[in-house]
């Protein structure tokens, strides 16, 4: 988001064009106040209050116990970005837009996504440490009790129920399927939905305690714990159980070295049962275009980003392909995901 260099103005707008503008300095300092912005309307409870109803700034530093200077300048700053509208009477109001994102009662609402994000501003801070090491955050050693596991997982979810139904359409289980293996599934909620979809299904979501302690949580919440059951355990070296109609790999192997990925493939091909599936859903880095002068900058951003907080990359399908064939299995078939821009829905099936 270049918050900071759009230009007021005709004579701005031509400094920006002829390079009269330190635009690194905006970014630097305009990128961190966005998502700061964003991020402390949501946590302090302000986008919440304004999507139930308007209210002045001084009524919602009231109604919130928030100091109402500050509170004051944050609306400023949400309604310079959009997320925000002030009416004649000086009242400020959700922008409609963002009432889809950002309300809490929306079901495709990401707020608390926003909220997981503010976790980041550290991980960001520690690039160059990172850069000069090697040596990543690693996100998931968090303890089992750490308030960190819940912020991180509900953001999962809110990304998850946008892609959710798509992928239980287009996933093609077998004939009769009973069971499924949702390996570092989290919160659930694709499991959850397959078994929605296939009435006579159940699932085992196998993640680390923290987050499988929180999705427990969401799943007796919408009334599907007798069909969807959590295992503690490291995806990285866990036993799988045996017997499963497909394993799901999803969002999971941009966390791993590249060293342990081919063991997960062995592992997921000895639970299956003959004509069993595995699907990975997972963004992949698409070759270079040819004469294409600049990448893919949300692409290039997302591969640092793994590198900061798992030590990993963002692979390639040839990656993928290479890691199946070697468990026994044939091609993917691949989907493309129409609601999360970069996610696609690999398939692939054994040679028995």
């Amino acid at each position: 988001m270049r918050l900071a260099l759009r230009g007021g103005n005709p004579l701005e707008r031509a400094a920006l064009r002829a390079n009269l503008v330190p635009t690194p300095a905006a970014e630097a300092w305009g990128g961190v106040a966005a998502s700061g912005v964003l991020v402390a309307a949501v946590r302090t409870g302000v986008i919440a209050r304004l999507a139930s109803a308007p209210g002045t700034p001084e009524e919602i530093a009231r109604d919130l116990c928030l100091a109402p200077a500050p509170t004051r300048l944050l609306l400023d700053c949400l309604i310079s970005t959009g997320h925000a509208r002030r009416s004649r009477d000086g009242s400020v109001r959700l922008a409609r837009r963002d009432r889809r994102w950002l309300d809490p009662e929306s079901e495709v609402g990401v707020a608390r996504f926003v909220n997981a994000c503010g976790d980041y501003f550290d991980w960001w801070r520690d690039l160059d440490r990172v850069i000069e090491t090697g040596a990543s955050v690693e996100h998931h050693d968090h303890g089992p009790d750490d308030p960190y596991w819940r912020r991180y997982v509900l953001g999962q979810l809110d990304l998850a129920r946008l892609s959710a139904a798509e992928v239980a359409r287009r996933l093609v289980l077998p004939r009769d399927a009973g069971s499924v293996l949702d390996v570092g599934g989290g919160h659930g909620w694709y499991s959850a939905t397959l078994c929605r979809r296939h009435p006579g299904l159940t699932a085992t979501v196998l993640d680390l305690p923290g987050s499988a302690r929180v999705g427990r949580e969401v799943i007796e919440a919408a009334g599907l714990a007798h069909r969807v059951t959590f295992v503690e355990g490291d995806a990285r070296t866990a036993e799988f159980p045996g017997g499963q109609d497909a394993v799901l790999l999803f969002n999971l192997l941009h966390h791993l070295a590249e060293g342990e990925i081919p063991a997960l493939f062995a592992r997921a091909a000895e639970a299956l049962k003959p004509g069993g599936t595995v699907v990975v859903l997972d963004g992949f880095a698409e070759p270079p275009r040819p004469g294409r002068a600049r990448g893919n900058a949300a692409a290039t951003h997302l591969a640092l980003f793994v590198r900061l907080t798992s030590g990993s990359t963002v692979y390639t399908p040839a990656d993928l392909r290479s890691w199946l064939h070697g468990a026994g299995f044939g091609d993917p078939r691949r989907v493309r995901s129409a609601r999360i821009p970069g996610l696609a829905l690999h398939q692939a099936w054994r040679s028995w």
